[in-house]
C-alpha cells in the first residue's frame, strides 16, 4: 500500500484499533472506582489525549522525518527480538534473562543479518538500550508486530505515571486541579514525547508511580505493599534506562518527606534544627548518590568529575561536524563548571530560542518555552526574585520539585547536544 511506511503496516488497520478497544476497556474499569464524577471525566480526556499524542508521533515519525532515529531502531530490534522466538519459543526465556547483545550471545545473529539500516547490534551493547525491545516484544507477539500498538501500550503506562502526579499535587492543592491537570495530563510536548515506542515514556510513567507510591508509604499510610512493588519496579526502570532521574529526583524526595515531617514540630527552634538537618541530610543524600552510585557503569556519564569532559567531548565533536549537520544542535560553551550548571538549566528549561527555530516541531518547543519563560519573569516580577525561592523553600512539595527541576535540568542540558533529544529528555522536568 502506497501510504505504508516503515513504522506502519497493513495490518495496523485492524490490529490498531483492536488495542486501543482493549486500552480503553482496562482504563474504564479502573476509571470506574473514582466516586467524583468530574475526576472520571478528566482521566478519561487524558485517555483519550494521550492515544491522540501516540497516533500523531507515529504519523510524524513515519511520514514526516524520512528516518525514525531511535524509535525506528527500537522497532527493528524488537522485530528481531520476535523473528527469535517465532524461530524458537525457548529464546522467550533466553531474551529475558539476557542483559545485552554482544558476540558472546546466541541471540547476536539475529541483530547482524537482519537486513536494518540501523547498527542494531552496537546499539543492543547497552542494558539501557535493550531492555526497550524486550518490554515492546510481548505486544510485538500480540499485535502482530504492530508499531502503533507497542507505541500505544508505552503511551499507556506513561499515562499511569502522569495520573499519579496529578494524584499526587491535587492532594495538597486541590483547588487548583484545573492548573495541575494542565501541567500533568495535557502539556502538549508531555503528551508527544512520551507517546512513542522510546525510553521516555518508560521513564516519564515510573517517575509517577514513584512518587506516588512514596507518598502512599509515607504521607497518605495505605497500599503499603503495593507501594512497595511499584517502587522496586520504577526504581530498578530508573536505574537501568536513566539513571540520571533516579539521581535528581532521590534526594528532592529526601527533602519533601523530611520538610514533611518537620511540618508536626510545633517548637518553632526545634523547627529550625530539623530544617537544617533536612538541609544537610539532603545535601549528604545527593552527594552520596552522585558520586557513589554512579560508580555504575550504567551511570559514569553522570558522575562529577566526568561530566565536564563529557559535555566538552560532546561539544569539540559537534563543532568539529558542524559543516554536515543541519541546525538542530546545540553546545552550552562553556568548560567552567557553574557557567556548565548554569547554561545546561537555561538550555533545558528556555531554549531553543526562536531564533534557533530549524523546523515546525523545534518551532513547537520553542512557543513552549517561551510561555514558561514568560511565566517564570512574569512570577518575579508580580512576586519578586527572592519570593521564588524563600516560597519554594517554605513548602516541601515546592521544595522537591525546584530540587529535582535544577538538578535534571543541569545533567541533561549539559551533556545533551540537540534540541529533539532536550524536548525529549526534559520531559519529568515540566
Amino acid at each position: 500500500m502506497i501510504l505504508l511506511a516503515s513504522l506502519l503496516r497493513a495490518t495496523d488497520v485492524v490490529v490498531g484499533p483492536l488495542c486501543f478497544i482493549v486500552l480503553l476497556m482496562i482504563f474504564s474499569v479502573v476509571v470506574r472506582k473514582y466516586k467524583d464524577e468530574r475526576q472520571k471525566q478528566l482521566f478519561l480526556k487524558a485517555f483519550y489525549f494521550k492515544m491522540f499524542c501516540t497516533l500523531a508521533y507515529t504519523l510524524i515519525m513515519s511520514y514526516y522525518y524520512t528516518e525514525g532515529g531511535d524509535t525506528e531502531m527500537y522497532y527493528h530490534c524488537t522485530l528481531d527480538l520476535h523473528k527469535a522466538v517465532t524461530d524458537n519459543t525457548d529464546n522467550f526465556i533466553k531474551i529475558y534473562t539476557t542483559k545485552v547483545i554482544n558476540v558472546k550471545s546466541s541471540l547476536m545473529n539475529y541483530f547482524i543479518f537482519d537486513n536494518s539500516p540501523y547498527p542494531n547490534f552496537e546499539f543492543m551493547h547497552s542494558p539501557s538500550n535493550f531492555i526497550v525491545p524486550k518490554m515492546g516484544l510481548p505486544f510485538a507477539l500480540i499485535f502482530d508486530k504492530s508499531y502503533l500498538c507497542m507505541a500505544l501500550a508505552f503511551s499507556f503506562f506513561a499515562l499511569g505515571g502522569a495520573i499519579r502526579l496529578y494524584k499526587f499535587f491535587v492532594h495538597y492543592f486541590p483547588d487548583y486541579w484545573r492548573e495541575i491537570a494542565l501541567a500533568t495530563l495535557f502539556l502538549p510536548s508531555v503528551g508527544f514525547w512520551s507517546a512513542g515506542f522510546l525510553k521516555d515514556p518508560i521513564c516519564f510513567g515510573s517517575v509517577g508511580y514513584l512518587l506516588y507510591a512514596v507518598f502512599n508509604i509515607f504521607i497518605k499510610r495505605q497500599k503499603i505493599f503495593a507501594s512497595l512493588v511499584w517502587i522496586a519496579i520504577s526504581v530498578t526502570l530508573l536505574y537501568y534506562i536513566k539513571v540520571y532521574i533516579l539521581l535528581a529526583i532521590s534526594p528532592a524526595i529526601v527533602l519533601w518527606l523530611f520538610g514533611e515531617f518537620n511540618k508536626v514540630v510545633e517548637n518553632q527552634t526545634l523547627r529550625r534544627i530539623m530544617a537544617f538537618m533536612t538541609f544537610g541530610v539532603g545535601v549528604v543524600t545527593a552527594f552520596l548518590l552522585i558520586n557513589y552510585v554512579t560508580s555504575a557503569e550504567t551511570a559514569q556519564t553522570f558522575k562529577l568529575d566526568t561530566l565536564i569532559e563529557t559535555s566538552k567531548s560532546n561539544r569539540d565533536f559537534y563543532e568539529a561536524a558542524g559543516t554536515r549537520l543541519q541546525g538542530a544542535y546545540f553546545t552550552v560553551g562553556s568548560s567552567n563548571p557553574v557557567l556548565l550548571v548554569l547554561n545546561g538549566i537555561v538550555a533545558t528549561l528556555f531554549r531553543p530560542f526562536l531564533w534557533e527555530v530549524t523546523s515546525p516541531i523545534v518551532l513547537l518547543s520553542a512557543l513552549e518555552v517561551l510561555f514558561f519563560f514568560y511565566f517564570t519573569v512574569f512570577y518575579m516580577y508580580k512576586r519578586g526574585f527572592f519570593t521564588f525561592f524563600r516560597k519554594a523553600i517554605a513548602n516541601p512539595v515546592f521544595l522537591m520539585c525546584l530540587v529535582f527541576t535544577l538538578i535534571f535540568a543541569a545533567a541533561i542540558g549539559s551533556t545533551a547536544t540537540n534540541f529533539g533529544s532536550i524536548s525529549r529528555y526534559k520531559i519529568p522536568c515540566l
